[in-house]
């Protein structure tokens, strides 16, 4: 005689066909509200600093387009002996980019100090997100900020 299947053994069977089934209607599910989210406007103008490539990234809600008033605004603060310049300013709005020796003079021979800050003049206020990535580049955590208001991101350049 054959062995009859053990409850057991179904049981499993019917909670793994249900575990697939809810898996694959919550991906549905998610899958559908991310392009009902919130849509973001990035900006991203690149910098050269002692021969390493510099991407800031600043980001803010797409329904606050309307509202920016002026150029987006962003300026590099290097040491005083360091060989810097604006790269490129693409984006859908406008935008400015300017490099300040006004750090002290490094020495060093790693970790070369530089701060990025960031101004989204707007009739509204609102929250902005900025971020630094490159060569050489220590990765900053995202730093939040708000429009009208200067957001400052300080961080390192390595091994130049």
């Amino acid at each position: 005689m054959g062995r009859l299947p053990s409850v057991r053994s179904s049981s499993r069977k019917l909670s793994s066909i249900v575990f697939s089934a809810c898996l694959v209607a919550s991906a549905f599910a998610l899958g559908g509200d991310a392009s009902a989210g919130l849509q973001w406007c990035e900006d991203d103008p690149v910098f050269v600093v002692n021969g390493a490539i510099i991407d800031v990234t600043t980001a803010f809600p797409s329904e606050h387009m309307s509202s920016i008033k002026g150029p987006i605004e962003f300026e590099l603060l290097v040491p005083a002996n360091a060989t810097a310049a604006v790269v490129a300013l693409p984006g859908a709005v406008p935008a400015t980019g300017k490099v300040t020796h006004s750090l002290p003079a490094y020495r060093g021979l790693l970790a070369v100090p530089v701060v990025v800050r960031v101004t989204v003049p707007a009739s509204a206020s609102f929250e902005i997100r900025t971020r630094v990535t490159g060569t050489y580049a220590w990765v900053s955590s995202t730093v939040y900020g708000k429009s009208n208001v200067t957001t400052t991101v300080k961080y390192y350049l390595f091994g130049l």
